[in-house]
């Protein structure tokens, strides 16, 4: 793959733990003791509005946690939120190595809400290793929709064949491929070194 110019890589399951999905959701209601079920209804109603950028963090909450009178406060549950992000060390080691070498574009494609979107690239320093971020929450369009990966090549002026694109859920990796780039499945973070490697971009 030495025609490559440009990686662009997922965040939640590559680099970091999912910032907000089924199974954080479920954490809180449980730490905050609420009713999962009803809440995760009400998620699903206006999930792509919150991380196409439509609807705000407060919002959002209000909606979805804070319809009825809580025992807890917003700032508190944010808090909560905030904490279920974590990195994966062994893929941020990998995206330094890349950072320093300097052979390639690095940017990220993700689906994610605004909030935690800023607050993930802040606290894990995301912005010293990419050069953009092409996140659903400033474009206003998730993945799998081939939309979104257009504007990362129209943005960056890249073509599809120069790009390649990591992600954990074949179905991204799938839409990828049909935009026209070339893309790789990694489902565990561990495995990112190797497979970069067996890419020949590494």
């Amino acid at each position: 793959m030495n025609n490559i110019t440009t990686l662009f890589f997922d965040v939640g399951g590559v680099l970091l733990t999912n910032g907000w999905d089924h199974v954080s959701r479920e954490k809180a209601a449980q730490h905050f003791e609420y009713d999962y079920e009803a809440s995760d209804e009400r998620h699903q109603k206006v999930a792509n509005a919150f991380e196409c950028g439509r609807v705000n963090l407060h919002d959002y909450l209000n909606e979805v946690v804070f319809f009825q009178r809580r025992s807890f406060s917003e700032a508190d549950f944010i808090h909560f939120m905030e904490q279920q992000s974590q990195p994966h060390a062994s893929s941020l080691k990998v995206i330094r190595q890349l950072a320093e070498e300097n052979k390639y574009l690095l940017a990220t494609i993700n689906n994610e809400s605004l909030h935690l979107n800023l607050y993930r690239i802040r606290t894990f320093e995301l912005s010293r290793y990419f050069r953009a971020f092409f996140s659903s929450c400033f474009l206003g369009v998730t993945k799998p929709e081939c939309e979104i990966f257009q504007k990362a090549l129209y943005i960056t002026q890249r073509k599809g064949q120069e790009c390649l694109f990591v992600d954990d859920r074949e179905e991204n990796v799938e839409a990828a491929r049909q935009c026209g780039l070339q893309a790789v499945h990694v489902a565990q973070p561990g495995d990112l070194e190797k497979i970069l490697q067996e890419q020949g971009v590494l």
